[in-house]
């Protein structure tokens, strides 16, 4: 069974017109019958792209809190991949990694930071302005 922890709809803004609009991180154990000290994080982000062009992202990834990075087990956080964004318009980006909880309590657990932000690479294409012949 997994809980919701958190929902923020404030935006987020980075410098190349793309915003997060809306973040849901949900987590939760793996095996809750038998083993609780491995938890699931599930994220998912809503990006929109307010520019008038595209933007193609070549990767999307979660940038993770210091203390949760030591203890993640999943090894590929990449969560996107080769998507593009029309001016104007949103994508759902998510993901699921799975951590350590040893030594937590299930309220240390809640209240613990996951991310810090999210990485995004993008290709931008630059055109070569026409000359007069």
């Amino acid at each position: 069974m997994f809980v919701e922890i958190k929902e923020n709809s404030n935006s987020s803004q980075a410098e190349d017109g793309l915003k997060i609009v809306s973040a849901t991180e949900v987590l939760g154990p793996i095996d809750s019958a038998n083993n609780t000290s491995i938890q699931a994080f599930n994220y998912d982000f809503v990006l929109y792209n307010e520019k008038n062009g595209e933007i193609h992202l070549d990767s999307v990834e979660p940038i993770f809190t210091k203390d949760i990075l030591a203890r993640v087990l999943t090894e590929n956080h990449e969560i996107i991949g080769n998507k593009t964004i029309s001016p104007n318009s949103t994508i759902s980006v998510k993901g699921q990694v799975e951590f350590n909880a040893s030594g937590f309590s299930k309220e240390q657990i809640l209240n613990l930071n996951y991310i810090n932000g999210i990485n995004v690479t993008s290709t931008k294409t630059l055109l070569f302005p026409k000359r007069d012949s």
